[in-house]
This record gives structure tokens, sequence and C-alpha cells, in this order.
């Protein structure tokens, strides 16, 4: 009777797992998401179709039904699931690796909680589990092969051969470099066991074909996105040349020592490194233990190839290798608990007991950072104009006028009005355009109004619009857009700022009606580059605005207006390229001036 309560007691942890780690992250969730993520949000929402991260938009209609929140949470509320489900595979794989490396189920069940929580209510899996199109998914498909595959030496039971071959395919076309760390540490685990081996190539020998369809249905959702892609005439060629970045955002990549030490911290990675060891030397857990190791090293290692690090972005492998390194650590616990627990020392077992509620200390501590950064993150709360996205988007969106028109030179800048749309942010009445899409895609939006007949024929020709196709639409409705040098420094006369956009005016204007409309935005730009001192997406988005608007001032001969813009580019990006040059130049101006007087 005691061993059949213990079984019910433990079968209903991973359950236990799923539900902490996904209420956690449902917790997290905003009206309104991080400008990290927007790219994702357009992915999801199906507003920009792109090749990678194809699984993404299923995920976000799970709640596209639930009549709460914005499209944006909606879409996040099928993240937080997909962090449910990792946290159940992580715990099964570290009960797997405890029972393998001593029998003490107890101590393990509870040792298997502790790493398993440490993991996925950590800051990395927390944020991306709290977004829309956040990398948990591909972090999942990483980690759910290698539960697939766990017993396949031993046991009667043939191993799941074309699941692990289909869920690898599905985690390869979400994100490559999770698909390659993945392949690789379920290599290592089943080359790692004779049986094994032998099994894998009875599979191939008997069950090659249907392997190999496998493979090719884990791939088409990859193939149908790529299509997609095609036909909606997006930037294909260089999201395919440009994958392991794609989804980085402004988050660092390279050596993993610093995320190592940001995001694991000294003890966490001395108990993985002695957990590794641990697991390499006891047969029985030697195959699982070294696929742990491989995924946490090629995982943190995917820095070098491109792949997010933090502090607002994590990708995929990385997620993956925090869990992995989480499960060793769990290792390293459990010895370390047992030790002391059959030390020939009174009070051992009570001591035990002590080493074991200390180690709880590093779940709290993980789930408490991750709070932390997700109030940083989302400061003011969801779509609040205190927020750093509400205070972004209602600077540029909110005050435009009716029935405005916003042409977008910039595919950052459209990534933001896609999002924004998403948050209902964007009134429906305000029109996009992307000037800078070529194609169907520029097509599709410049062919809904007959008055961008003109401005479609221009971009179609040249690929820049002519001052009489402007200013005939601008007479028609308020157009804003953002000074392009390649436009021609005539459309500049036009431009007069507004917010963070410039208005195009049907006739050219005069340095007084710019000088008053850099004044108006002066509180402006000090409130939103407060609310955005910690979002480097939304501050480096505003940059690009005000970047091109200084580019535009440059050629007006006022100095006072160019030093205004100068002063409102630099309270975004100080030490500004252009900004450092055009300081430059009004500082070698007035030297000449004065030695000429």
């Amino acid at each position: 009777m005691k061993g059949a309560r213990q079984a019910a007691w433990l079968g209903i942890v991973p359950g236990v797992c799923a539900a902490v780690a996904a209420g956690l992250s449902a917790a997290h969730i905003e009206d309104v998401a991080d400008a990290a993520h927007d790219a994702g949000v357009a992915r999801s929402l199906g507003l920009d179709p792109q090749p990678w991260g194809a699984l993404d938009a299923a995920v976000a209609a799970l709640f596209a039904w639930a009549p709460v929140g914005t499209l944006a949470a909606r879409a996040a509320m099928g993240q937080a699931l997909v962090v449910g489900a990792a946290a159940a595979v992580l715990y099964g794989l570290a009960r797997r690796l405890l029972s393998a490396c001593a029998d003490a189920p107890r101590t393990g069940a509870v040792v298997a909680l502790i790493g398993t929580f440490t993991a996925v209510l950590g800051p990395a899996w927390q944020l991306e589990g709290s977004a829309p199109a956040g990398s948990t998914l591909g972090a999942l498909l990483v980690l759910l092969p290698l539960a697939l595959l766990v017993d396949a030496d031993g046991g009667g039971v043939r191993p799941p051969w074309r699941a692990a071959v289909f869920v690898l395919a599905l985690a390869f076309g979400q994100d490559p470099l999770g698909g390659i760390a993945g392949l690789a540490a379920c290599a290592v685990l089943v080359l790692s066991g004779r049986s094994s081996r032998q099994r894998l190539r009875g599979a191939w020998q008997s069950d090659g074909r249907a392997l190999v369809a496998c493979a090719l249905a884990g791939l088409a959702p990859l193939l149908l996105a790529i299509a997609r892609t095609r036909a909606a005439g997006g930037a294909l060629e260089a999201a395919m040349v440009g994958w392991t970045a794609a989804e980085r955002g402004l988050s660092g990549a390279g050596p993993p020592g610093a995320f190592a030490a940001r995001e694991l911290g000294a003890v966490m990675g001395v108990l993985a490194i002695g957990g590794a060891v641990l697991a390499l030397l006891v047969a029985r857990a030697r195959a699982l233990g070294a696929a742990l190791v491989v995924l946490a090293g090629l995982g943190l290692s995917s820095g070098w190839a491109g792949s997010a690090l933090g502090p607002s972005r994590f990708g995929a492998p990385v997620l993956a290798a925090v869990g992995a390194a989480c499960l060793l650590a769990g290792a390293s616990m459990q010895a370390l608990v047992r030790a002391i627990a059959e030390a020939k020392l009174p009070l051992a077992r009570a001591s035990a007991a002590m080493v074991l509620v200390l180690e709880m200390v590093a779940p709290v501590d993980a789930a408490d950072e991750g709070l932390r950064r997700g109030a940083d993150r989302t400061r003011g709360g969801g779509a609040s104009p205190e927020s750093p996205a509400g205070a972004w988007d209602e600077i540029a969106w909110g005050s435009l006028p009716p029935r405005s028109l916003v042409l977008v030179t910039d595919a950052r800048i459209w990534r933001r009005a896609l999002s924004a749309r998403a948050t209902g942010a964007l009134r429906g009445d305000v029109g996009v355009v992307p000037t800078f899409a070529r194609g169907v895609l520029a097509g599709r939006f410049l062919s809904r109004d007959a008055a961008l007949v003109p401005l479609w024929r221009d971009l179609a020709l040249s690929g820049a619009p002519t001052e009489a196709s402007l200013s005939g639409l601008a007479s028609s409705r308020p157009l804003l857009t953002a000074f392009e040098p390649a436009w021609g420094r005539a459309l500049g006369k036009h431009l007069v700022p507004a917010g963070l956009f410039d208005r195009f005016e049907p006739e050219p204007r005069g340095a007084s009606d710019r000088r008053k409309a850099l004044e108006a935005f002066t509180p402006q730009r000090e409130r939103l580059a407060r609310a955005v001192v910690r979002d480097l997406e939304l501050a480096d988005a505003a940059a690009v605005l005000l970047r091109q608007r200084v580019l535009d001032l440059a050629s007006s001969g006022d100095r006072e207006l160019l030093g205004r813009a100068v002063a409102d580019l630099d309270a975004f990006a100080p030490g500004d390229r252009v900004g450092s040059e055009v300081v430059e130049r009004l500082v070698m101006g007035k030297d000449a001036g004065s030695g000429a007087r």
C-alpha cells in the first residue's frame, strides 16, 4: 500500500511541474509584447510571412478564440503551455538521470523538481515563455527527442524512432541551431550504448523509408513557410542567409562565459560540472549524461553562431542548454545529500534534510530573478502609457491625425507597426505602407487605395517616390514618413517633425515651422527616453527615426535646428556615429567662421 501511494504521488509530480511553470509564465503575460519580439508577433499572427519558426502560428492559435487581452497576449498564452510541457519533459529526464546515478526515489524526486524548476522558472525560460513566438517551442522540440529515446539502450519496448525523427525535423525547421544541437545530443545518446546502436541499425534496415518520410513530414512546416514567404514577396533570401541571428534583436551573442555567469551563477556552474563528471563515471547514467553534456555545450556555444544570449532574447538551443545544465547540477545535488545522509555522524539524516532544503533556494532565487526582469520589461504594466512599449506606441501612433498614411522606410519600424496593430495601439484608420519592400508585399498595401497608385508607380519604376506623387497624396490625407537620403533632398524640404515621424506637407516649409515642431517634441522625447531607458530595442527603434531626421536637417544649414535634432538622437543613442559627425561639422563650421572674422 505504501509503495502504491508513493508511485501515485510520483506520477502526479510531472503535472505539478507543468502547472507551476505554465502558471508563472502566464502571470508574466502583458497585452503589449516587448519590442525584442516584434518579428515574432508579426510571424505568429500571420501579419508577416517568415521562413523560420513556422510552428509559432499554431501555438498562437491555441487561445486566439479567448475573449481576453489583445491578439499578442492571446498568442503568448500558447507559449505558457509550451513552458509547462517543457517542464514535464525536463522532469522526466531528471528522474531518469538521477535514478540511473543512484537508487533514491524520494530524494531523486525532490532533486528532480529542484533542477527542473531552476531551469524553467528562471529569467531565460520565463521571458521567452511569456512573449508571442518565444524560443520555448524550439527548446521543447530539442528536448523531446531525448525523452523519447532515453530508454533506447534497455528494456523490451521498441524505441519510437519515427516520432524522434519527426520531432528532430520539426526542431530544425523551427530553429536550425536548436535542431543541430538536438540531433547531436540524440546521436550521442543512441551511439553510447551497444544495444541502442543495434536497434537503430535494425530500424534503418527494416523501416528506413518510413523514417525518411517522417523526416520530410517534420520539414513540411518549414517548406510551406518558405513557399508562403516567397508568394508574399517577403525578403526570403535575407531571412534564409541570416537565420542564425534572425530572432536575436539587440541581444548579445558570442562567448558563453558571461551568459553562464549571469544566468547560471558560479554555484550552479560548479554543480553542473560535478554532475557531468558523476554521470559520465556511472555506467547506467553515462549515455544520458553524455547527451546532456553535449546539449549543454553545443547550446551555450551557439552564441558564437549568432544565437541570442540575452538580456531580452534567448535562443532555443540556449534554453535547452540551461535545462541540460540544471539537470546535471541535480546529479551533484543528489550525490551531496546522499553522501551526508550516509555519513557515520550524529544527526546525519537531519543534516542531509537541511542540505536538501538549502538546495531549494536555487529555484526560488531563479523565479525571483525572473519576476524582477519581467517587471522591468513591462514597467507600468501592459498597454499603460508608462510602460516602455506603451509610451513608444502612444508617441509614435497615438497622436496621428485621422486617416493618416505612414510611409515606413525601415524593416524594424515596419515590425513595430505590425506589433502595434496586433496590440490595438495602431488605429484601424491609419494606413502603414512598407516602402522598402518590393513586389507582392508592397503591392498588397499600395493597391488598396486608388490615391496610392502614383506612389506605387514611382516605387516600382525608380524605387523612390517623386515630389509630385507625395504632394498629391498629402493634399488628400495626412502623410507621415521619415527622411530617406536615397529619395533626394528636394523631398526633405516638405518634412516637418511630428513626434517620431515627420509630416510631409504639400508645399515646402521654412525653418520656423520645423523649429516650433522640434520644441513641441522635446517633452515627448524626454518622457520616451525615461520610459525606454532599459529597453534596447525600443531605444534603437526611436534612434532609427531620429537619425533619419538628423540626415534631413543636415542639409538645412540651420545650426539650431540641427543641434536640436542631434540632441534628440543622443537621448536614445549616445555617441551615435551620425550625430557625432554632424556635431563635428558644426564645430568645424563655427571655428572656420570665427577665424574668418
